[in-house]
C-alpha cells in the first residue's frame, strides 16, 4: 500500500489531495502557500492547514506544483517546508504548469495555461522540455483573464479620451465593479491592484464577446492570438504535433477562449483539462521513488 499528497500551489489558494494506492481518500482546500505571493512564514501556515485536513501519517511521496517554481532558492524553500511537515516522505516541487499534462493522464504534450496568468510548457517522451511565457503580469500574461480585463479597462479609456459615449463593454464592465462611469476607472485600479479580482472581472468581456459585440470580440481575439503563439512555439521546439492541454481559470470556464485557440490551432487536438491539476500532483508522486527508509533512520 503506497499513500502519497499532491499540491496544487496557486495565487489565491492551495488545493490538496490524498491518494492511497491511485484512490483518493481525502481532499483539503487552503489559502495560498506561493512563495512569491505570501512568504514562507505564511505559506508554511498554509502547508499547515491543508496538510491537517489530508493527514500525513504513513505518507511516503508529496509533489506540489507551485506557480512560480523556476528558481532554486524558491524551489529549496519549498522543499524544506514540506519535508519539515511530511518526514521521511520523498518531496517533488515543480512548476505548475507540469500538473496539467499530468491531470490529463499525458507524459508527452503542451499544458497552456490561462488564468490569472499565462504560459506554455511541455514535455516530449524523451524528456525534453520546453517553456513558453510565464513571465508574471509586468512583463507578460498576455491571454490571461487579467490581462483581457486590463484591456477592457483600456477600451474603456480610450473611448473617453476620445469624447466617446460609454458603450456595450465598457457598461458592462463598469457594472460587474459598481462604478458610475469611466472617469473613476483609473483611480479604481490603481487602489485595487489585485491580479485575482481582475482576472475575475474577464468574465464580462467573454459575456459581452457572446452577445456579438465587436470590442468584446476583438480583445477576446487578441488574447487567442497570444496564447495560440505560446502554444505553437512550445509544440515547434519541441518538434511535437499536440496534442495541447488547456488549464487555468479563463481557459478552463471560457468556452468562447477555448474555441478560438481551436480554430487558431487547427489540425492539433487541443482539449480543456477536465481533473483538477492537484490530480497530477497526486500522479507525479506517485512516480517518485520510495523513500528508503533505512537512510532516514
Amino acid at each position: 500500500m503506497r499513500s502519497v499528497i499532491g499540491l496544487d500551489i496557486g495565487g489565491s489558494k492551495t488545493h490538496g489531495i490524498r491518494a492511497t494506492d491511485g484512490t483518493t481518500v481525502a481532499e483539503a482546500v487552503a489559502g495560498s502557500a506561493n512563495l512569491a505571493a505570501v512568504g514562507p512564514v505564511e505559506a508554511g501556515r498554509q502547508l499547515d492547514a491543508v496538510l491537517a485536513g489530508l493527514g500525513t501519517d504513513e505518507v511516503d511521496a508529496v509533489c506540489a506544483g507551485a506557480a512560480g517554481a523556476d528558481g532554486a532558492e524558491s524551489v529549496a524553500t519549498m522543499v524544506r517546508l514540506l519535508r519539515d511537515r511530511v518526514p521521511g516522505a520523498a518531496v517533488s516541487v515543480v512548476h505548475d504548469a507540469r500538473l496539467v499534462l499530468a491531470a490529463a493522464d499525458l507524459d508527452a504534450g503542451v499544458a497552456l495555461i490561462a488564468g490569472t496568468g499565462s504560459v506554455a510548457w511541455g514535455a516530449r517522451a524523451d524528456g525534453a522540455t520546453a517553456r513558453a511565457g510565464g513571465w508574471g503580469h509586468l512583463l507578460g500574461d498576455e491571454g490571461s483573464g487579467y490581462r483581457v480585463a486590463l484591456d477592457a479597462v483600456r477600451h474603456c479609456l480610450d473611448r473617453m479620451d476620445a469624447g466617446r459615449p460609454v458603450d456595450a463593454l465598457g457598461a458592462a464592465l463598469l457594472d460587474g465593479i459598481g462604478l458610475a462611469g469611466p472617469h473613476q476607472l483609473i483611480d479604481f485600479v490603481y487602489t485595487r491592484q489585485d491580479r485575482r479580482y481582475w482576472a475575475e472581472q474577464a468574465r464580462v468581456v467573454t459575456a459581452v464577446a457572446g452577445q456579438g459585440d465587436t470590442a468584446a470580440r476583438t480583445i477576446l481575439d487578441a488574447a487567442a492570438d497570444a496564447l495560440t503563439a505560446l502554444a505553437v512555439r512550445v509544440l515547434e521546439r519541441l518538434d511535437r504535433p499536440g496534442p495541447v492541454v488547456l488549464g487555468g481559470g479563463f481557459a478552463v470556464h471560457e468556452p468562447l477562449v477555448q474555441d478560438a485557440v481551436r480554430e487558431r490551432l487547427a489540425g492539433t487536438e487541443v482539449r480543456a483539462l477536465a481533473e483538477p491539476p492537484a490530480a497530477g500532483a497526486v500522479r507525479l508522486a506517485a512516480a517518485l521513488p520510495r523513500p528508503d527508509l533505512e537512510s532516514l533512520r
